[in-house]
């Protein structure tokens, strides 16, 4: 006689479904977990740049009436703002910035959901800072412009320390890793060079310039 396998059926399709189940919650946890991290990554990405830029803005503008420096307190921990040099630091406070160039690049890692530290690399680079310093002319409390230039930002790449408070990202440290050289115009110099050719061109220089082809 040949045994009938037919009690077996409804084991096997429970185990089915069973497994289908599992494959369809795997896949939406990964889903949830990816949209999360991704989130995660993007607001870190904003809250650095904005930090750095307002940071930027504080130090450099230092007028109340057009930067409110309260704000940082949405971008860093308490810690940060007061050990900061550059933020407790008087470099600018005599200086009176009309323009300047700022770029903030920031490079985040993927962020977990679960995550509520996080170390970004950025690069803060501020450049063409103009202005003028202004001094205490007599006793009339006149001012006179003096031609001392701005002081050079440190320019470089970061490393941000970020920790989540609550729902919010801040910054908790910053340490500079790789310094950016300084940035010179080479436009007088080109200019200068090719002044110079144009003056000193000869047909001696023309077979050199072929030869050099």
């Amino acid at each position: 006689m040949v045994a009938k396998e037919g009690g077996n059926k409804p084991a096997r399709g429970i185990l089915y479904v069973l497994s289908r189940l599992a494959i369809v919650v795997v896949v939406i946890a990964i889903v949830v977990i990816a949209f999360y991290a991704a989130m995660n990554t993007m607001n870190i990405q904003m809250v650095a740049k904005d930090a750095l830029t307002l940071r930027a803005e504080v130090v450099l503008v230092h007028d109340e009436e057009k930067v409110d420096s309260s704000q940082l307190h949405s971008f860093f921990t308490e810690r940060f703002l007061a050990n900061d040099p550059v933020l407790t630091g008087t470099t600018y406070q005599e200086f009176q910035i009309t323009n300047y160039y700022q770029r903030a690049d920031i490079n985040p890692p993927i962020v977990w959901p679960w995550q509520t530290e996080a170390t970004v690399s950025a690069d803060d680079i501020i450049t063409e800072i103009s202005g003028h310093k202004s001094m205490p002319a007599d006793e009339n409390n006149g001012t006179v412009q003096s031609d001392e230039k701005p002081p050079e930002w440190i320019n470089g790449t970061y490393e941000l320390s970020m920790v989540k408070v609550g729902d919010i990202w801040r910054i908790d440290g910053m340490k500079l890793v790789k310094a950016a050289p300084p940035e010179t115009s080479e436009t007088p110099q080109a200019e200068e060079s090719s002044g110079a050719a144009a003056t000193t061109s000869s047909p001696g220089a023309a077979e050199s310039t072929e030869a050099g082809e």
